[in-house]
């Protein structure tokens, strides 16, 4: 594989968002001049939602691509795809922005998810993982887009999102990661700890750690707030 190019051009930052999260939760964020958002709907993707499959699926597809400036963004268990993608090309990729996840579901804030949300699968379950997921306050803006996203996915996929997550852990494979990091985490974060946070930024090198007050879904909650965080780790990459 080529080596990475020293002046990359500002363009897309291909996005992708938690489990039953919509792609368009990016869409809030202001971004600087020649910058624009891609998110993908891994979820509503090809095969059945197990996270190592869709890693690979987006990294080869990645090699197949043009040349341009190569951003991976990744929230939550979007986040543990992006780690898988971004190991996998290694000085192939541009810049990486890992908000609110981890590299293993080690001290992961709710154990038992997966099992609930099969078991409980509905509207009622829905409110309270979305709420979980962005406050109240985000939830009573967004929250019935949100809850159509979710609904229509149906659990199976999101059942082995959950479950594939859980099984991973990718600490050995942070140091495979060559490109500038971005690591922001919520500090009111119930899902993910800080200690998610500091373990990506001690695994990759160079990488820096931005605490927002926030809690997991800072795109939602105080997209200002994060989008000064993307604007100054952006302009380090023209």
């Amino acid at each position: 594989m080529a080596d990475r190019s020293p002046l990359p051009v500002p363009g897309s930052l291909i996005a992708l968002p938690g489990t039953l999260l919509p792609p368009t939760i990016f869409d809030p964020v202001p971004l600087p001049d020649g910058w624009h958002w891609q998110p993908l709907d891994w979820l509503a993707g090809p095969g059945n939602g197990d996270l190592p499959a869709v890693a690979q699926d987006i990294a080869d597809q990645w090699l197949q691509g043009e040349r341009q400036c190569r951003v991976l963004v990744g929230h939550s268990a979007g986040g543990v795809i992006a780690l898988q993608v971004a190991a996998q090309l290694g000085a192939g990729l541009d810049g990486l922005i890992l908000i609110d996840t981890g590299a293993s579901a080690a001290n992961h804030g709710d154990p038992e998810l997966p099992q609930r949300l099969l078991a409980q699968w509905g509207e009622s379950f829905i409110k309270t993982f979305l709420l979980r997921c962005i406050g109240e306050e985000a939830l009573a803006r967004y929250g019935d887009e949100l809850r159509r996203y979710a609904l229509s996915t149906g659990p199976e996929r999101a059942y082995h999102a959950m479950t594939s997550l859980r099984r991973l852990d990718l600490t050995g494979r942070l140091r495979d990661i060559r490109c500038p990091t971005l690591v922001v985490h919520g500090k009111r974060d119930p899902a993910r700890s800080l200690q998610h946070a500091r373990g990506l930024t001690s695994g990759i090198a160079g990488a820096r750690l931005e605490i927002l007050d926030a809690g997991h879904t800072p795109m939602l909650e105080h997209p200002e707030t994060l989008a000064a965080c993307l604007d100054d780790f952006l302009v380090t990459l023209d």
